[in-house]
């Protein structure tokens, strides 16, 4: 679930945040303000209304994971993509013949893949845990699928009984994911920003 809805809004967001910094004006306006109307909502709550409001199949887990992630890659995306669209190797690229389109996917896009690499991998983290948090309140997969959020909630039930490690495991399965994938997050950021290497 984690790796789908991340992986498709990398590739959303991305291309959209291109698109809206290379080319700005009302095309970008429109995009940015998406965007803004997504973060103002508190993310979890959005995705548990949307996937109330279609179901709780895996598809639209995923799918309200992708919503509420893509603001940050439409972001990164059309930050570096506006930094760079003015920089000499684009002008000695538009100079050549190059289309708007082949200067934004073979000369923008590659230079604003590093720090969205960096920010996959700490979306990563997040989007185990809200696919975990949902699974724990019922909005999530349904049993028999085996997912930790339903292992957690399933395990709580046996907590006073004194069978406390049937929640303890997949807990702490579902952190040390978190803890590893923030982790190769900013071990990803310290390798990508030359002024961070040691």
């Amino acid at each position: 679930i984690a790796l789908s809805a991340v992986g498709f809004s990398f590739g959303v967001g991305g291309l959209l945040g291109a698109i809206a910094g290379f080319w700005g004006g009302r095309l970008e306006q429109i995009i940015m303000r998406l965007c803004d109307m997504v973060m103002s909502f508190p993310l979890f709550v959005l995705a548990m209304g949307i996937v109330a409001a279609l179901g709780n199949s895996v598809f639209n887990i995923i799918l309200a994971t992708a919503i509420v992630n893509l603001p940050f890659y439409v972001r990164v995306a059309r930050t570096e993509v506006n930094v760079r669209r003015e920089a000499g190797f684009i002008e000695a690229a538009r100079l050549s013949g190059n289309s708007d389109w082949r200067i934004l996917l073979h000369h923008l896009i590659p230079n604003a893949l590093p720090p969205m690499m960096v920010q996959a991998s700490l979306n990563m983290g997040w989007a185990i845990l809200n696919a975990a948090g949902l699974s724990f309140i019922g909005l999530g997969v349904s049993p028999p699928q085996a997912e930790w959020g339903i292992l957690v909630a399933e395990g709580a039930t046996y907590i006073i009984s004194g069978e406390w490690w049937v929640a303890l495991f997949p807990g702490a399965v579902l952190m040390l994911a978190v803890f590893t994938f923030n982790l190769l997050g900013d071990g990803l950021r310290d390798l990508i920003d030359p002024r961070r290497r040691t």
